[in-house]
């Protein structure tokens, strides 16, 4: 069995309108009958324009955002159909690492504070001795950051820094699945190299299944097993990445392929 299947998915809007002859009928469907399977391990890529419903199929598959319809079957267990309560405790297992890192820190938190609160969800027992401190040092070497500068502020550390600190809290609850929704875009194009790189080291290190979200299809294929084309709430194309790449069947991949500069070296 996949370890993540999206079955028929469906998340919808309703449109508010305005007026005495409005109508609330019409939907939008930022999701639209998405069906992916995912193994243990894998990084699928997800890619598409904004706009898509790349950010609403991740806080769906999430539990952030209730589906209209469908399943999200992570590890053998429907998510959907789980209390409130049930999903604060399961969402441990699937973490999210967000665009852009300062928004998503606590700027009044200290690092070490950030990483001790997240790893305390999982280790709730945990005192804050020692054991916990080691667990903050070995947590912010695993992503590459030095332990020395763990009393500092977000504002203190690079952009760059600053995602790295982002990935080590979504690490933190000792997840099995990880969404990155644009974790490099915000990014300088030598300091993305480094995070995507990271990612892939964190995949084989931790035995991570990985959602990474993105517009761009050349860092994409750089990371992921699968791609996953997304236009208007419809997966319109999926393959490896090679088969995506080289030889796209649908119009819309085409389009997004065109898009990339040099595609010749890419391909080469």
């Amino acid at each position: 069995m996949p370890f993540l299947q999206l079955k028929d998915l469906h998340t919808h809007f309703p449109i508010k309108g305005n007026g005495l002859f409005s109508s609330t009928s019409e939907l939008i469907k930022a999701v639209n009958g998405v069906s992916l399977s995912i193994e243990k391990g894998e990084i699928l890529g997800l890619v598409g324009e904004s706009g898509c419903g790349k950010s609403t199929l991740s806080r769906t598959v999430m539990q952030l955002q209730p589906a209209t319809s469908g399943k999200v079957i992570l590890d053998g267990e429907d998510l959907t159909a789980l209390p409130k309560s049930e999903v604060r405790q399961r969402r441990l297992d699937f973490q999210m690492i967000f665009q852009d890192p300062y928004a998503s820190l606590n700027p009044r938190m200290t690092i070490y504070s950030t990483l001790a609160e997240a790893i305390c969800q999982r280790h709730p027992n945990l005192k804050k001795d020692d054991s916990l401190t080691e667990k903050v040092v070995e947590l912010m070497a695993t992503v590459g950051l030095d332990s020395r500068h763990m009393q500092k502020y977000p504002h203190e550390f690079s952009g760059g820094q600053r995602q790295r600190i982002a990935i080590a809290r979504a690490l933190a609850p000792e997840p099995k699945l990880v969404i990155a929704d644009e974790p490099v875009s915000a990014l300088d194009v030598s300091i993305q190299s480094q995070i995507l790189n990271l990612l892939l080291e964190l995949r084989e290190k931790l035995d991570l299944t990985m959602i990474f979200i993105s517009h761009d299809l050349s860092v994409v294929r750089f990371l992921a097993d699968n791609i996953a084309v997304m236009y208007a709430g419809e997966i319109v194309e999926y393959g490896t990445a090679d088969e995506v790449f080289l030889n796209p069947q649908d119009d819309y991949t085409k389009k997004l392929l065109s898009a990339i500069p040099h595609l010749e070296a890419h391909a080469s």
